[in-house]
């Protein structure tokens, strides 16, 4: 596996960013969409004004829009024009900004629910990026944020097997534990309230339960943070 120094920049990141929108661009199961957007909606009753943080190709918002009141408001951030172009045309009920999430040119307590899903551990500065997802949460807002586990099981048998772990295909990215990622999200304001682990969202509900029977949390490849300001 060749190791590769992680971008210096946001233009480095926009770079990256476009290319792999315009190759494969990044997204996971319908089902896991719904399954966040489920979660979400469960946790704030009738959101009118949702942001997704790094929204990418807005897969989630499709997902999303049905659980919403009626005119409920979307908005996406990403700092890829190539995704937002694709945000546009798969989910054109949303709003879409050009934007790094350290920078978020909105009013303050604007939105009742937040979403980061699988890119905070992309941003360069990631306590900034949490404290602006701070100054715009409402006070009784809520945000959901998926991270991943620097100790996921498969990455622990690739390591005792080869040495290294699985290979992913981006380059600025962090990794840290079930408490690690927790302690850094309190340190920057937000309060955790519950911790959801996830390992994909099965087609059978079989498969899924047991593989939340057997994969326990502290290993499991990805959390789930419901988080408020404190």
């Amino acid at each position: 596996m060749t190791v590769e120094f992680a971008p210096k920049t946001a233009k480095d990141i926009q770079a990256e960013y476009d290319r792999l929108y315009l190759e494969q661009p990044i997204r996971d199961e319908d089902r896991a969409y719904r399954w966040f957007a489920q979660i979400i909606t469960r946790a704030v009753k009738n959101p009118q004004a949702v942001m997704d943080i790094a929204c990418g190709g807005a897969y989630f918002f499709k997902q999303l829009k049905p659980l919403l009141p009626a005119g409920a408001k979307m908005v996406g951030i990403d700092i890829s024009p190539e995704a937002l172009k694709l945000a546009r045309q798969e989910c054109p009920q949303g709003q879409y900004f050009l934007s790094e999430a350290e920078k978020l040119d909105f009013p303050d307590n604007s939105f009742d629910a937040l979403t980061c899903l699988g890119s905070l551990e992309h941003f360069l500065d990631i306590g900034k990026a949490v404290q602006e997802m701070k100054r715009i949460l409402k006070p009784e807002g809520v945000i959901l944020i998926l991270v991943p586990n620097i100790f996921w099981y498969k990455d622990l048998l690739c390591v005792a097997l080869t040495g290294q772990r699985k290979v992913r295909n981006q380059t600025q990215e962090r990794f840290m534990s079930l408490g690690e990622w927790k302690e850094l999200l309190e340190r920057f304001g937000l309060g955790v309230t519950r911790i959801i682990k996830y390992n994909g969202i099965a087609q059978s509900g079989l498969k899924q339960w047991f593989k939340d029977l057997l994969i326990p949390t502290r290993f499991s490849y990805h959390f789930v943070y419901l988080c408020k300001k404190i």
